[in-house]
């Protein structure tokens, strides 16, 4: 639970709403959105009171991402709605970029960072470039300036690094902590009122050890005098530091409480709905009595080298789900993208049914053609072309199985994109959608049917359901096991347990480079995934303090 403060700076205590005793730091009162004939927000309500965290709660196309470009003044709201900041009434739309004159900031899934330029230049460019037209930029200065920022935070990372060259936990406190200052930056213009951080997804990007982490610069920012908007499919987490929630379903608010006054099914059945409800946590490993029996691998890997791996070596089974498990910088994450021929492998062998491959010299157009497919972590970035439609990321694999003397055979293709749709129930049903607009579960959906069209004998997943809902989820699990019991392998690495105890049948705990501990059957459990991964890891915090940006 958050530690949050009354305006005048007393504890307020946990599970009970600050007091009433100023206006809402933001309220939004009747919001409706439409998009030609489709409805995205319906008499939408929302308030945010000073010193509060707010979760923001739904399925992917729920309409939050609507409602806060409402707010970012991306999207232009139907008439008849209403906007309040310190109970001040503010005109809708809102222009582009008028959030920061109103103590709004966001930080988007894409973190909006400038990835080859340092931490410095991404925390100091404003204030720099300002200055430039004035006097030389002294970048020691600004360095100094930056570390002792960050520093402030119980952030620690190098103010000289490219934000490319940092994890993804780095990127993602450098642009919260960029975020904290915006606000902060606004409220020492003037007497004004309380400001508000966005958080969309910030747990995205976090192995489970630095949650808490991200949990206390959450609390230094409402130390400091802003409210958060916590926007997430992590329950556990919205347990953790969120106040009150609002549920969005369908455009509209489907429920509202506060946090202690609510367990976890039903905030589901809020989020989902009744039978929803029935799917979170319904096991998705086979079913007792339906084993492998003697079948021999489909997949083995032998002798794997490359990034943190210094030695693996495993086989799967046809219609085996085996999960690989480890803290962030064991070797597990750098698995599928040796096995794919992403990136490069320094020694192995991966025997594919009776076709042996040299890992080393594997690249991704020879991986594709052997029927292995890749989901990558980062789907934006890696699993996806946000500005062809949906139709063509669908069915981008297969096209030369649908062109016909030199030409591509549209009514074909199109009536296949019909179909897988259907399949993964993907919406909008829309195959000539941009694919940058989708939801992220939606996405991750069509990233799913493109991979499964090339009937895959290896499948190899990197965190798939990443920012994805309790629904899609389950139904990406569905799929999955669906999809394998035609004879397809796969390999499931998650920083997740209690997802890999849900649908691996059989789960490989990898530490400092190599596979220290195998769980099968009634082992595979997430406490027990858990407790394996830390005991086989010989020094977790030198394994954490060489990946992940620790609290100085």
């Amino acid at each position: 639970m958050s530690d949050t403060s009354s305006p005048g700076g007393a504890a307020v205590p946990p599970g009970e709403p600050p007091p009433r005793t100023a206006p809402p730091a933001l309220e939004l009162r009747s919001i409706t959105q439409h998009f030609g004939s489709f409805r995205a927000l319906r008499d939408v309500d929302f308030r945010v009171e000073a010193g509060e965290v707010v979760g923001l709660l739904g399925e992917n196309g729920c309409g939050k991402s609507t409602l806060v470009k409402v707010l970012a003044g991306v999207n232009t709201p139907d008439a008849g709605g209403e906007l309040t900041i310190d109970g001040r009434p503010v005109p809708l739309p809102l222009s582009a970029g008028q959030f920061r004159d109103l103590g709004l900031s966001f930080v988007h899934q894409d973190l909006g960072l400038a990835r080859t330029l340092t931490v410095t230049e991404n925390l100091m460019v404003g204030e720099a470039g300002a200055a430039a037209s004035r006097k030389p930029i002294n970048w020691r200065s600004q360095r100094r300036r930056t570390r002792a920022l960050l520093q402030s935070y119980n952030v620690d990372v190098d103010p000289d690094l490219p934000i490319n060259q940092l994890p993804p936990v780095g990127q993602a406190l450098v642009a919260i902590v960029r975020a904290a200052e915006e606000l902060k930056a606004y409220r020492a213009r003037g007497d004004v009122g309380h400001s508000i951080l966005f958080l969309d997804e910030p747990t995205v990007f976090l192995p489970e050890d630095q949650v808490e982490f991200l949990f206390e610069l959450i609390r230094t920012v409402v130390a400091g005098g802003a409210s958060v908007v916590f926007i997430s499919h992590d329950l556990a987490a919205v347990r953790a530091i969120c106040d009150r929630v609002v549920v969005l379903r369908d455009g509209q608010v489907a429920g509202e409480a506060r946090i202690g006054e609510v367990d976890d099914r039903q905030l589901v059945e809020m989020i989902v709905g009744p039978v929803g409800g029935k799917l979170v946590g319904q096991a998705q490993r086979r079913a007792p009595g339906d084993d492998l029996g003697d079948a021999p691998p489909r997949c083995t890997v032998q002798g794997l080298r490359g990034g943190r791996a210094t030695g693996i070596s495993f086989a799967v089974r046809p219609t085996e789900i085996v999960g690989l498990a480890g803290l962030l910088g064991s070797g597990a994450e750098d698995v599928p993208y040796l096995l794919f021929g992403a990136r490069k492998a320094t020694a192995g062998r991966m025997t594919l049914d009776d076709r042996e491959i040299v890992l080393p010299v594997l690249d991704p157009t020879t991986a594709v053609r052997q029927q292995v497919a890749m989901v990558p972590a980062d789907r934006r970035r890696d699993g996806i072309a946000p500005s062809l439609s949906v139709g063509e990321n669908a069915t981008i694999l297969v096209n030369d199985e649908y062109t016909q003397a030199g030409r591509l055979q549209g009514g074909r293709l199109r009536e296949l994109v019909r179909r897988q749709l259907e399949r993964f129930d993907v919406r909008p049903r829309n195959g000539n959608a941009l694919m940058g607009t989708l939801s992220g579960g939606n996405a991750q959906k069509v990233v799913m049917a493109k991979w499964l069209e090339i009937n895959p004998r290896l499948l190899l997943l990197h965190e798939p359901t990443q920012g994805v809902d309790v629904a899609a989820r389950a139904e990406i699990y569905r799929l999955i096991r669906e999809a394998s019991t035609g004879g397809m392998a796969t390999v499931w690495v998650s920083s997740d347990f209690e997802e890999l105890a849900t649908v691996c049948d059989r789960v490989l705990v990898v530490a400092d480079g190599e596979v220290r501990a195998e769980l099968t059957g009634d082992e595979v459990t997430d406490e027990a995934i858990s407790s394996a991964v830390y005991h086989h890891t010989t020094d977790a915090a030198a394994v954490l303090a060489d990946e992940v940006p620790t609290a100085s």
